[in-house]
């Protein structure tokens, strides 16, 4: 079963880590450390489908469930990606019910929708019924990250397919008219976000959000948020290679 439904079915939260380096090493070393997922992040980085699906695999032998976030909300890389075995997939700005018929439609064979039969790696996990039970191995989350997608927030949770919404604060807050930043107490990022978690579960849907530290996303989690991702690689490589220069720095 996909490992982030069976958290969410035994009540838990998942957390996940987050990808913007491309490679194969590091992302298998990450997943092992005890994620419940790692998403690699296609939008935002260097990252394309190819070095994604390779990833994605090392994510698996790692142990965590392989998701990714897509550089779009496009039918064939979703069905590219989840060909080469992502279990998850988060959509980019989702502003309208189409586009989040559009993501469910994808993740679908018909006639429930629209993907096209072509499975490489599901099957040598799944084993030869995957296909009657594909849509049940796939975690689908749209990103709210616009003042459109907040307005239309309602409706695209009753989108049938979808199982949640992820948050993008970053984007969130620029559309609020606030500074972008991940881990953010502006007053008017908190209360949309606060919003959304709070629409999300009323609806009978999850809701997941990106964060940077790790009490961030601890206190999100307290809030009641079924999926947080934290310590994103390539600022986490930054901001720890700089404690220990100024460590060093300190004694030249």
């Amino acid at each position: 079963m996909n490992r982030i439904k069976a958290r969410w079915e035994q009540g838990a939260p998942a957390v996940c880590g987050w990808l913007q380096i491309p490679g194969t090493l590091h992302a298998e070393a990450l997943a092992s450390l005890g994620f419940d997922g790692v998403i690699v992040d296609l939008q935002h980085s260097p990252i394309d489908v190819t070095k994604a699906g390779e990833m994605l695999l090392a994510i698996e032998h790692g142990g965590a469930e392989p998701m990714a976030r897509l550089q779009s909300n496009d039918a064939s890389d979703i069905m590219k990606l989840l060909d080469l075995g992502a279990y998850g997939i988060i959509a980019p700005m989702i502003e309208t019910v189409e586009g989040a018929r559009e993501l469910t439609q994808s993740l679908r064979y018909p006639p429930d929708g629209i993907r096209s039969f072509g499975p490489r790696r599901p099957p040598l996990r799944y084993g030869t019924g995957y296909v009657a039970k594909s849509a049940e191995t796939i975690v689908s989350m749209g990103m709210i990250e616009t003042r459109k997608g907040l307005d239309n927030l309602e409706a695209i949770l009753n989108v049938p397919g979808l199982d949640g919404i992820f948050i993008g604060p970053a984007d969130l807050a620029l559309a609020l008219g606030a500074e972008p930043r991940p881990d953010s107490a502006d007053p008017i990022v908190m209360e949309a976000v606060a919003y959304i978690r709070e629409q999300c579960h009323a609806a009978g849907r999850r809701v997941g959000i990106f964060c940077g530290e790790g009490a961030f996303a601890a206190a999100k989690l307290d809030e009641g948020f079924d999926l947080v991702s934290v310590a994103p690689d390539l600022p986490t490589l930054v901001a720890q290679t700089r404690r220990q220069l100024e460590q060093v720095r300190a004694r030249v």
